[in-house]
Parts: structure tokens; sequence; C-alpha cells
């Protein structure tokens, strides 16, 4: 139950329906304990032939059985609401949890688990905080009252019908361990069938391609298999309780009936009262039962709150110092910033300093550690303090999401989203006028493009913007960054799906957006640099060479040596 303590805040803005619940749940337990006594009246009546008190009697019967339906009904209507309204809760805060999480978050946790979490592992506990509060709060009410009835009309009965309960708890403290482990390792394979099955879904231009099939078939067959043998071992564990308490509890029935029996005919006890304490017993039957339910129920919950824990208890980002309220340009400043992702550094004793309003080229040979500068200053991974400065001002102690909104970043491969090209371009800013929307389009290019288009601005680019080409991708991506109009630009080689005649038309058309904004322009043609202010180039993550474009040329070093191999490449497709 330690494990289920975190849901208890979300019940606080719910208490009121939740009180409700209780007191009509309360209501239709006491209307329950009128039937027996009902019973007992009615049969008394007959003994004694007294017919007018044997029809009040019935007629109070189908009395209380209406009200009870309604008070029933309106006792669900409340936990179940509360049930709903968590799992929207939870849903939306585990969502903003992972959105506060930093890069190497979403290294160490794959998607498909995640989705799992947001389903499988949110709805069982909705069924736990709806049906299994209820049924719980019920079973002790029952067992409350009725105990208190049974103990009124006789103590040594009550005492006999208990005998076998005792076997009832230990069975449960056997089978509770047992469900608890099981549970969470069906949770766990949920999570490696869904993560499978999106990758699978994801890339099956890459397994088609590469006649991958049947290998990727296996794997998942592998993965199902050990999910439907741990989903069988949780069947029968859930399975056993079920006939097991339907074999202890009516053993105090037969207890009674023997006992009790013997105490009519010694006249001791009425037929009515027996037969009104068989039926109060009867009424801890369905409880009893439900227990079984009630645990697997419970430890199913225990299993998924643990793995939605591990994400909604995890260590917000700290608030730090509101980040100025103007979107001009940075100042950005590192000293000695050392990072890496793992164990191993892919940037060492890095020292730059940037004037706000700079175009700053980032060269490099591949993996010199240009994506991961970029990112670094996205605040997609986070630095050692004291070691990258905005304005003057460590960026780990800035506040996260208000640094955020002076970024534009464009990564090379950059996502998009379901929905239309409008929505795409104008992401960031959804209440935009078609008047932004030309002008990104122009700075970026995509006109013609557009315009070929049957449907124009709403032509459906399909998941991850299948339906496009990869520079048709890159240039959307540049426009939604142009229509949010950041004060630092981060661009991560945006060019890379573009031939070089288009990509220099799309960078001179960009670069009129880019006046006075801090720019940092990643990318692998070292001659689309030329025009910037000052180039760094990288090399195994040390910044080895930093100056204009005529100076790098002129010292021969790394940044002259990636212009040659860039002109014998064309050279090269040229003959071709």
């Amino acid at each position: 139950m330690r494990r289920l303590r975190f849901l208890l805040p979300y019940f606080k803005p719910y208490r009121s329906i939740l009180l409700a619940g209780l007191l009509w749940l309360l209501v239709t337990d006491v209307l329950g304990l009128l039937g027996p006594w009902l019973l007992k009246v009615g049969i008394d009546a007959v003994q004694q032939h007294r017919a007018q008190t044997l029809y009040g009697a019935g007629l109070l019967l189908a009395v209380m059985a209406l009200l009870r339906y309604a008070t029933r009904s309106r006792s669900r209507h409340c936990f179940l609401h509360t049930a709903c309204r968590l799992e929207n809760d939870l849903r939306q805060h585990l969502l903003a949890r992972l959105l506060q999480q930093g890069g190497s978050f979403f290294d160490r946790y794959r998607t498909g688990d995640l989705l799992s979490r947001f389903t499988n592992d949110i709805g069982n506990l909705r069924t736990l905080a709806g049906f299994g509060l209820m049924i719980f709060v019920n079973t002790l009410m029952v067992y409350g009252m009725t105990l208190v009835v049974l103990l009124g009309m006789s103590p040594v009965l009550t005492l006999v019908a208990l005998l076998p309960y005792p076997l009832l708890f230990l069975l449960t403290r056997y089978l509770s361990s047992r469900l608890l482990a099981a549970s969470a390792k069906v949770q766990r394979g949920l999570g490696q069938v869904s993560e499978t099955l999106e990758e699978g879904i994801g890339g099956h231009a890459v397994i088609r391609s590469y006649g991958l099939r049947s290998l990727r078939g296996a794997y998942f067959d592998t993965l199902n298999e050990r999910y439907l043998h741990a989903s069988l071992v949780l069947a029968r564990l859930r399975n056993a309780i079920g006939p097991s308490m339907a074999l202890i509890a009516p053993l105090g029935t037969l207890l009674v009936l023997y006992f009790g029996g013997r105490r009519v005919i010694d006249q001791q006890l009425s037929l009515g009262e027996l037969v009104a304490f068989n039926a109060y017993l009867v009424q801890l039957t369905m409880p009893t039962l439900m227990l079984g339910w009630i645990l697997g129920l419970v430890q199913r919950g225990a299993a998924s709150a643990e793995r939605l824990a591990d994400i909604l208890q995890l260590q917000q980002p700290p608030k730090g110092l509101p980040i100025a309220q103007r979107q001009g340009p940075p100042a950005v400043c590192f000293r000695n910033l050392t990072f890496g992702y793992v164990d191993k550094p892919v940037l060492r004793d890095l020292q730059l300093e940037v004037a706000p309003g700079s175009l700053i080229g980032v060269a490099g040979p591949t993996g010199s550690g240009k994506s991961t500068l970029l990112r670094l200053l996205a605040g997609l991974y986070v630095p050692e303090p004291e070691q990258l400065f905005i304005d003057g001002r460590d960026l780990t102690q800035l506040d996260g999401g208000a640094y955020r909104q002076r970024v534009a970043m464009v990564p090379q491969e950059g996502r998009l989203f379901s929905g239309s090209l409008r929505d795409n371009l104008l992401y960031a800013v959804p209440d935009a006028d078609d008047n932004l929307l030309q002008k990104v389009v122009e700075a970026v290019c995509l006109q013609d493009d557009i315009a070929g288009f049957a449907q124009g601005f709403d032509t459906r680019v399909g998941e991850g913007g299948q339906a496009l080409s990869g520079g048709q991708r890159q240039r959307v991506c540049l426009g939604r960054a142009l229509a949010r109009d950041a004060g630092l630009w981060l661009l991560d080689d945006p060019f890379s799906h573009l031939d070089a005649a288009t990509a220099q038309s799309v960078w001179r058309q960009l670069r009129r957006w880019l006046v006075g904004k801090t720019v940092f322009l990643a990318s692998g043609q070292a001659s689309l640099l030329a025009g910037a202010d000052r180039i760094v180039v990288l090399d195994a993550g040390r910044l080895v060479e930093s100056g204009t474009y005529d100076a790098l040329r002129a010292q021969k070093g790394v940044y002259a040596r990636l212009l040659e191999k860039e002109r014998l490449q064309r050279e090269l497709e040229g003959l071709s």
C-alpha cells in the first residue's frame, strides 16, 4: 500500500464528491441491513398466521430494493466520476513532468514503454480508484455493520460463523507478494511489446527495405510469448483466489445451519431469526469473494503506481531566476565546458565568448560535437554549473521555460506533427494570421512547393512529415522557427537534405530575417559558413580553430581541409 500513497494528493480536489459517494454508499448498506430483518418478520408472520404483517413486510422489501438501487447508482456515479477525473489529472501531470525532463531522460526511457505507462498503467489506477475503492469501502461497511447485527442476534453463532476466516487471512498474505511480482512482470512485458510495436510501425520502411520482416517478427513473437507466459501466471494466481474464497466463505454458513438448526429445534431461536441470521451471513459472502478481486486489483495498481512514480516523483528542474523578458539576442559564454552523454566526454574544455547579435558558424568533421553544442545551448541537456552563461548568468540557474522562449532550434532531422502544412508552420504561434504565413513561406523558399500541392496550406503532411521530401521537411522546420521570432537561433545542419544551390538560396533569404539575432549555424557544408561573423571549428570535442572565413582558409588547418574536401566532392559530382 505504501506504493499507492502518492495518489492521495490527487484525491484532494474531489473530497466533497467522494464524501457524497461514501454517504450514498452508507445509505445503501443500511438499507441492505433491512432486507434480512424484513425477511425474519415475514417468516414469523407466516408461522403466526398474520397476513397483514406479511403483506407489509413484502411491500417494504420492494420499496427498500428500489431505494437501494437509486442510492447505489448515486454512490457509483460519485466514485467513478472521481476515478475518471483522477485519471485525467494523472495523465496531465505525467505529460507535464515528461516535458520538464532533459534529453538524458529520453535517452534512458523508450517511447513504447512510456506509452504503456500512459495507457495501461494509468488505466489500472483508474480502476483501482473507482470500482476498487468503492468495493473496498463497501466491504468494510458491510462487514462492520453486519457483524454488529450478528453479534446482537447471537454472539455464539457469530463466533461459529467466523471460524473459517483466519484461513482467508493466511491465504491473502500468501498470495499478496506473488501477485505483486507477477503484476510487475506483466507491466514490464507490456511495455516491451508496446515499445517493439512502436519501433516496427515507425521503422517499417527500413524493415522492409532490408528484408527484416521475418527477423523482427520472430523477435516480436519472443517478446509476445514472454508477455503471454507472464499474463498466464498472473491469471492463474488471480483465478486461484476466487475458488479459494468461494470455498472458505460457505463454510461459515454450513456451521451456522448445523448449530443454529439445533438451537431452533431446542426452541432457543425462532426459524425467522435463523433465516435472518443466514441472510445476513450471505450478505458477507459477496464482499468476501470480492476480496480476492480487490487483492489482485491492488497488486496490479501497486505495480502500475511504482512505474508511474518513477516519473511523477522525478526531481523537477529548479525554477531558477526569471530571464529577461526581452526577446533580444543574448550574449553567450562557455567557460571550460566539458560534457558527455554517458561516461565519455563529447565536448572538452570549451572556451568561447559570443557577443549579442553575432552569427557564429560551427564547423568540424562528423562526431566532433557540433550537435551537442547546440543541444546544450537549447537547454535539452544540462551542463555542469558555471560552464555556460547566457547574458552573464549561469544557464543552470535560469528558469528553463522562460529561457526556451528566447530560443528557436532547428535540428537536422526536424520533427513535423500530424496535421496540415499550416498547422506545422504556425505550430508555435497558432493564432498568427496569413500575412505572417506568407512571409515565412517566402523566407524559406517554399512558395513553389506549396503552389504544387492541390490543397495548398491544407495539405496533410502525414505522421512525422512522411508525405514531404527531406528538403521540404527541413524548410517547414525553418519556417516554424521563423514564425516564433526568437532572439537565439540554433541551426543544426538545417540544409543537409537540400542541394548546394537550393541551400545557398534559402540561406540568403533566411539571413535577412536573422539580422541582429544571435545565431549558431552548424553545417556539414563548410562553404555555407562563409558569411559568418566568426567560425569556430571543433575536432574530437575540442575547439581547435576560431576566426573569420578568410583567416581560417589561409591557416590551412582543419577548416581549410574541410573546404578542400567539399570542393573535390563537387568536382567529382560534376564529372559524374
